[in-house]
């Protein structure tokens, strides 16, 4: 239904001045949540709720990503963006030296503290901390999945290299008893960037789904000799900015869970599901027009689907305080005829972590990923220059 001429009201990070909410969403608010508001219903009808993370280092580029997610949701619910009611007047001086000087100090107080995703296990009835595995200083290592075969554990987790900054795969196995991961090989290295490596086993086969936006594909691998050997058996989507795509099996009919990005969406903020009878050689069509979620709290995939007691759950991605802060789990109550999920538990990282963004687990153990400070000199001479780049470029 179309709503070309009736005014609705936006509402921009609790305030309805596009300028003051970008502002403050950028230094206090975890999100910049629009809320689009039809107030000519009795009562008030909201028409849609919807939340993107702020650019903390930019006020402008917040501005841009909050005026292209307005365009699009207005796009999607027939809306004429003339019509919509709420104030763009700019901030008057003051405000604006008070607002500056805030963002200049914390500014300078984040260019000081280098972090490194390092992988983190734990088996599942305890009640201890993570238990972290710290990677060399000139990389870092994420996205980890576990695969329990042979009696071993094996983690499968993405390699960055901070000198080129271009992610692939490896593989290891996890020794429980000394925390360390052994024998650690590279099993899938690209011209294109790799990460998320979601591994599954499917007929007593096991198949690999990597995130690689940046080649414009979804593509699925195959196992050919466990675990170091792996070729490409398809692309699942073509002519695609996604991430994180994720597999789940149910009622003979395979979904996939991805994250997409285009103009007024990042990866972060909204998750889109497909559909296939057979991923191995069926095509994918997407099942909504629309995302199913559209919340940068809660929408980005965070790992395989967990199945416990003949209960399906969905691990996401909480990236609203900032990018990988840490995770939900959520019970999935339907997929088809609308997808509809309820956030049962919060998965948070260690009191002296600063993220945590993927969780998998195997065979009563559990592996994940957490954000940490690093405090030597290479650290903090490779976080302060590239910081200082992306404030000058």
């Amino acid at each position: 239904m179309k709503n070309n001429n009736k005014k609705i009201h936006l509402s921009i990070a609790k305030t309805n001045n596009i300028h003051q909410g970008i502002h403050q969403a950028v230094l206090f608010y975890d999100v910049v949540e629009l809320i689009f508001t039809d107030r000519e219903c009795s009562p008030s009808k909201e028409l849609k709720r919807v939340s993107l993370s702020p650019d903390r280092v930019s006020f402008s580029h917040t501005l841009q990503q909050t005026n292209d997610k307005i365009r699009l949701i207005c796009s999607r619910l027939g809306i004429n963006e003339d019509c919509l009611v709420y104030d763009k007047t700019p901030l008057n001086t003051l405000k604006k030296k008070y607002y500056n000087s805030l963002f200049f100090s914390k500014m300078l107080y984040k260019m000081f503290i280098p972090m490194q995703w390092v992988i983190v296990y734990k088996t599942m009835e305890s009640t201890e901390q993570w238990r972290k595995i710290i990677p060399p200083k000139e990389v870092f290592q994420a996205d980890p999945f576990i695969i329990y075969n042979n009696n071993k554990y094996y983690v499968f987790y993405e390699e960055l290299k901070f000198s080129d900054y271009h992610g692939y795969l490896a593989v290891a196995e996890l020794d429980i008893e000394k925390g360390e991961l052994i024998n650690p090989k590279t099993i899938l290295k690209r011209g294109y960037h790799l990460s998320y490596p979601s591994v599954f086993e499917e007929a007593g086969r096991f198949y690999m789904i990597p995130e690689s936006g940046d080649n414009h594909t979804v593509d699925l691998y195959e196992c050919t000799d466990f675990p170091y050997q792996w070729q490409k058996k398809r692309t699942l989507l073509d002519n695609i900015q996604a991430v994180d795509s994720t597999l789940l099996k149910k009622n003979n009919c395979w979904y996939l869970f991805t994250s997409e990005k285009a103009k007024g969406v990042s990866y972060d903020d909204e998750l889109t599901l497909y559909k296939s009878s057979n991923f191995l050689n069926q095509p994918f069509e997407k099942m909504y027009d629309q995302p199913v979620i559209s919340d940068v709290q809660n929408a980005r995939m965070a790992g395989q689907f967990i199945h416990r007691d003949g209960e399906i759950f969905r691990v996401a991605q909480d990236g609203g305080k900032r990018y990988g802060y840490r995770a939900h789990i959520n019970k999935v109550l339907q997929i088809e005829n609308g997808y509809q999920e309820t956030k049962v538990s919060t998965l948070e990282p260690n009191s002296n972590a600063l993220g945590f963004h993927t969780y998998n687990e195997a065979q009563g153990v559990a592996v994940g990923d957490q954000l940490i400070a690093r405090f030597d000199f290479y650290s903090l001479q490779r976080f302060i220059s590239g910081n200082l780049k992306r404030v000058l470029c």
